[in-house]
């Protein structure tokens, strides 16, 4: 039987390390008297706001995966359902947030739901991340010009090639195959395979269309959280428009590189993105470090919480 210490092991700290390893290098490329004025002229009142904003938008995606949960016929009590949700945050630096399977042996252990219903609910709530990021990029980047129509070209080829993966029977044996190289999946491969024909035969087109708008609404809350980041640390003059499709194409290039939480990746481009937008590389590495802490380090923070609050309701049951 799986259990959290599966997830919660060594690897994960190694991952921490890396995490700090990538960021000492960004801070080590990038000025660091620019760093250090950013952050003390951090206007704090600020920070109640952002953190909320980030909140809210995490309400949304609780929102589709109470959909999702719905739709497989799976219901649960309200307070075990939000704090099993914020929990699968515990792991979102891992690769393409496969973590997020955490969510599975909770839902086994406390509500006694088969991981053969809830692993396929996981799988499509990336499904849904990329397609609504990859919307919100492509429209956005209209607004970026012709300097971001390579990324504009990669989009649909990620959007197709995701689609080919897990609704091809072809495409998901190979992605069956690829996973059972990896020891972290060989231990779902069993009931990721029971469950293609779960995920190809219950996303009909309302459920797709419904959860894909979820995914456009949180990326365009999230990126408003961004946007007061920057404009707290002096940062007044990038639109809104293309903040919100230079974050949501550098998640998009972070999550097809397949790096834990698509750590480096995800900051290197956001912050060679933004250098369209008249800033110098050694800034934009800065911006992109503090960026990720109130986007994934913020949300890691409270699945820990989460996860300590299902065990000390666990113990007083």
């Amino acid at each position: 039987m799986l259990e959290l210490s599966d997830f919660l092991g060594k690897k994960y700290l190694i991952i921490i390390l890396i995490a700090v390893g990538i960021y000492s290098s960004f801070l080590f490329f990038s000025d660091f008297n620019i760093v250090y004025n950013y952050l003390q002229n951090f206007e704090i009142t600020a920070l109640p706001i952002i953190l909320i904003i980030i909140f809210s938008s995490w309400l949304i995606l609780f929102a589709r995966w109470s959909i999702l949960l719905k739709r497989h016929q799976i219901r649960i009590p309200l307070k075990n359902n939000l704090l099993i949700f914020f929990a699968g945050f515990t792991l979102a630096i891992s690769p393409a947030k496969s973590g997020e399977l955490i969510k599975s042996i909770l839902l086994k252990n406390k509500c006694g739901i088969a991981a053969t219903k809830s692993v396929p609910i996981i799988f499509l709530e990336r499904f849904y991340d990329i397609i609504g990021t990859a919307a919100v990029a492509s429209i956005g980047i209209t607004f970026l010009g012709l300097e971001m129509s390579a990324v504009l070209i990669l989009i649909p080829i990620v959007i197709i090639g995701i689609f080919y993966l897990l609704y091809s029977k072809k495409g998901f044996g190979l992605t069956l195959n690829v996973l059972n190289r990896i020891k972290f999946f060989q231990k779902f491969t069993t009931n990721i395979e029971q469950s293609h024909e779960i995920i190809r035969h219950s996303s009909d087109i309302k459920t797709v269309c419904s959860c894909s708008f979820l995914t456009v609404i949180f990326r365009v809350i999230e990126a408003a959280g961004i946007i007061i980041v920057l404009q707290a640390l002096g940062i007044n003059f990038i639109e809104f428009f293309n903040l919100l499709s230079i974050y949501s194409a550098s998640i998009i290039v972070g999550s097809v590189s397949m790096s834990p939480g698509g750590l480096g990746v995800t900051e290197g481009s956001f912050a060679g993105l933004l250098t369209l937008q008249g800033l110098d590389i050694q800034t934009t590495l800065a911006l992109a470090i503090i960026v990720r802490f109130f986007t994934m380090w913020f949300a890691i923070v409270v699945g820990f919480i989460s996860l300590k609050l299902i065990e000390l309701i666990k113990n007083n049951e």
